[in-house]
């Protein structure tokens, strides 16, 4: 494995996921990069803030978030960033065939039930559809 692609947001198990695709990256001497995606369905708003202009707002949040991991978790090891938009998990897959990933690491909040009927699961969308291999990282605590 030469490249693994870390998809990550900007909630609290970020790191945790990073940490891993890290570690493995690490021991094979993989190239790593790191991937924030912006749902751009979820883009609405009633504040007078045009979706564009909240897109824009997203990406440097996801940004900020991703320059601090890479702080704290990769210090001075290369990454790789993507901040895109579009549906999660086909943007994950996008990305992961341009780049060439050879893995790609993501967490799963693991909902069941009416909570994931409603939000869907970027995970399994991910796994369903992807031809390059995929590791699932729980963020339960």
């Amino acid at each position: 494995m030469k490249k693994i692609l870390i998809a990550i947001d900007d909630g609290p198990a970020a790191g945790k996921i990073a940490s891993t695709g890290f570690q493995l990256g690490k021991q094979l001497n993989a190239e790593i990069a790191l991937l924030s995606v912006v749902d751009d369905r979820a883009i609405m708003t009633d504040s007078g803030i045009v979706p564009g202009e909240l897109a824009a707002l997203i990406k440097k949040d996801f940004i900020k978030s991703q320059q601090m991991i890479i702080d704290t978790v990769f210090k001075d090891y290369k990454v790789w960033t993507f901040v895109e938009e579009g549906k999660p998990g086909e943007t994950i897959i996008r990305v992961a065939k341009e780049w060439e990933a050879d893995l790609v690491v993501l967490g799963t909040h693991g909902r069941t039930g009416l909570l994931h009927v409603l939000m869907g699961s970027i995970a399994e969308n991910v796994i369903r559809h992807s031809s390059i291999p995929v590791l699932i990282i729980p963020t339960k605590p």
